[in-house]
């Protein structure tokens, strides 16, 4: 079994280690397997539904399986696996993405094709909703690379993300369908910090994830993406898309200025979103010659 010594981040003044100092890998990402199992979108109920023929179901499964038969599985999958889970769980239980807003674990299908692995919903009013599609990552530069690559090429396109399966218990309804041109963004953080995360959620330390400042950290990486890629898309003739953007952009800074006042604390630097922070040179707006 994996067990990795205290993180810096994790390790108290004196030098004495916290509780259970030493994470077991295999646990949490055990854990992290069994909750996306319990919870993430299943194709099969879609069947019967006007737009999933059986055909295509059973068609996206078999393409899940193929694609789960030639997985090459390493300690930064497993780490990124175990981030999701966390954002998962306590992007509601500790509202971490705002008071009004719930994490929706997808299927497969999507996280695979669609490069989705969550979506957060925001209720904007009783009957609006905003859906925001995150990627998690504690992958390499040129990993971060080649998604920011992708969904500039989308921009490029005219089109933003999508999820092919979606399901969202709303009030007096269940939205049940696709879901297309929905901002997409990266969450990442350094291995360190997800390592501290995954020691506080093994030990069930709720109260300490709840005021976590990952939190914080999280939120200004989705909202310097959607900047940059509203702007981008201006730049480039893609008015509809910089509107959709901009409007979650609005969201995810209502979101930040109330973590501000309930006083959660800030981390001010991680390797990943310095990483982050680069690769938005890429969707800079070309200086206009005068």
């Amino acid at each position: 079994m994996s067990e990795f010594p205290p993180s810096p981040f994790n390790t108290p003044a004196g030098g004495k280690a916290a509780e259970s100092a030493y994470l077991k890998l295999d646990e949490a990402h055990a854990r992290a397997i069994e909750l996306f199992s319990e919870y993430e979108i299943k194709p099969e109920r879609f069947a019967g539904m006007r737009d999933y023929p059986d055909a295509v179901i059973r068609a996206d499964t078999e393409e899940v399986r193929r694609r789960e038969k030639n997985f090459k599985y390493d300690t930064q999958s497993d780490f990124a696996d175990i981030l999701e889970a966390i954002a998962f769980e306590h992007g509601e239980l500790s509202e971490w993405f705002g008071s009004s807003s719930k994490v929706i674990k997808t299927s497969r299908y999507d996280d695979y094709f669609n490069k989705v692995d969550l979506v957060v919903e925001t209720k904007v009013t009783n009957q609006e909703y905003s859906d925001l599609a995150l990627g998690m990552d504690v992958t390499s530069s040129s990993d971060l690379r080649k998604k920011f690559e992708g969904i500039r090429a989308k921009i490029d396109q005219g089109r933003l993300g999508q999820v092919k399966y979606f399901l969202s218990d709303r009030p007096n309804k269940i939205f049940a369908g696709s879901l297309q041109n929905i901002p997409e963004v990266v969450v990442g953080l350094e291995v360190d910090r997800v390592k501290e995360l995954a020691l506080l959620w093994m030990n069930k330390k709720n109260k300490q994830l709840g005021e976590h400042p990952v939190q914080r950290l999280i939120l200004r990486e989705i909202a310097l993406q959607l900047r940059a890629f509203a702007n981008y898309a201006r730049s480039t003739g893609k008015e509809g898309l910089a509107v959709i953007l901009e409007t979650q952009l609005h969201i995810i800074e209502e979101i930040m200025r109330a973590k501000r006042e309930a006083d959660i604390g800030a981390i001010e630097h991680d390797n990943i979103f310095e990483e982050i922070k680069r690769n938005m040179s890429s969707f800079a707006v070309p200086a206009v010659k005068r």
